[in-house]
């Protein structure tokens, strides 16, 4: 017997400062999805090393890919908390709530 998770196949975001909500593909990069609905994310590389797309997860923390090490590091170095992620790096696997600088 084969052990199988369900996953979602949409997820949603709630996008706090733009009291938004947004729907797309499970798996899909958090930056994208903002990108791609007009949330007012600011960002910057795009590769994990300016810190300008960091957010702060409100809700659904879990709901998201597990943070590299170098994303790790990188939030350390900045003296984020737990609940913060880079949008350029993190993908959404459920549904979240998501804070960031209006």
């Amino acid at each position: 017997m084969t052990n199988t998770v369900n996953h979602p196949s949409k997820v949603t975001v709630h996008f706090v400062p733009d009291d938004m909500d947004v729907q797309a593909p499970a798996g899909t990069r958090l930056l994208d999805i903002a990108t791609t609905s007009g949330a007012d994310l600011t960002f910057g590389c795009k590769k994990g090393t300016c810190g300008t797309c960091r957010v702060r997860i409100t809700e659904g923390l879990k709901n998201l890919s597990p943070c590299a090490r170098e994303e790790q590091d990188f939030l350390a170095s900045l003296g984020s908390p737990n609940t913060e992620r880079l949008a350029c790096q993190v993908r959404v696997l459920g549904n979240v709530s998501v804070d960031y600088p209006e």
